[in-house]
């Protein structure tokens, strides 16, 4: 796994333009998967940091049942059609699962990591990252319609149904963590399937504002990415608050 800083969207959009032409020349024509993190913390899904109150695997599955069963008014405007839809809407409304969130858009993983809104973030937190995950058509063979998200025997990427305008808007796509891998808390970026084809991208914080300013003139705001009144809220404030 390779670690570089940029300091610039043009620095960002050349450093991914030459390892794309580089995997092309090679023979990988799969798009480049991207991830934006206001800190630098390893690839693992919510369900693998958070203290489970029981076996993991056990919890999972009780955290399924229960978000189907306790209001499905909720979620049949959705029109879920499978346990991937379901497992796809939990995640879009925070419920842990083994799913981890990727973009093919490069620029919204950079508005992820530039733009934090987690008043968690620590204070001492001096960069930001944007995991550059350069995927083969390998990793993303996995038979949905056939394998259910608990029985993945190894770790994969999906391209999710798109039930909800959000996930169209970011260019959503998942990773899928095995059953294995779940149990052992295993880092995707500690993967040896994964390690060398990711590439990490670190953001000097005292460059946001910059890059923001410039992700915006571009189209790339909270307004664009969460397509909804929520979004339209956070945009606003950015843009008339310091």
């Amino acid at each position: 796994m390779q670690t570089v800083e940029v300091s610039s969207i043009e620095h960002y959009l050349t450093l991914i333009k030459e390892r794309k032409a580089q995997r092309m020349s090679a023979g990988h024509i799969e798009d480049f998967l991207f991830r934006g993190q206001v800190m630098d913390s390893p690839l693992l899904p919510k369900i693998c940091r958070l203290r489970a109150k029981g076996e993991i695997l056990a919890v999972e599955r009780k955290l399924l049942v229960e978000f189907k069963r306790t209001n499905p008014l909720l979620i049949e405007q959705l029109r879920a059609m499978d346990d991937w839809d379901y497992l796809t809407i939990g995640q879009h409304f925070g419920l842990p699962t083994r799913l981890l969130d990727w973009t093919n858009n490069a620029l919204t993983a950079l508005w992820f990591a530039t733009s934090p809104i987690d008043a968690h973030i620590p204070p001492d937190n001096d960069f930001a990252l944007v995991w550059l995950l350069m995927a083969d058509s390998s990793d993303f063979d996995l038979d949905m319609e056939q394998t259910h998200p608990f029985d993945v025997q190894e770790t994969k990427m999906i391209r999710p149904r798109i039930i909800k305008q959000r996930i169209n808007s970011q260019s959503g796509v998942f990773s899928v963590m095995s059953t294995a891998d779940l149990e052992q808390k295993r880092f995707l970026n500690e993967s040896d399937t994964y390690n060398q084809k990711l590439v990490k991208i670190k953001i000097s914080k005292e460059r946001f504002p910059e890059i923001r300013n410039d992700l915006n003139t571009l189209g790339v705001n909270a307004f664009t990415i969460f397509p909804e009144l929520e979004g339209l809220c956070t945009h606003l404030q950015w843009r008339y608050f310091d």
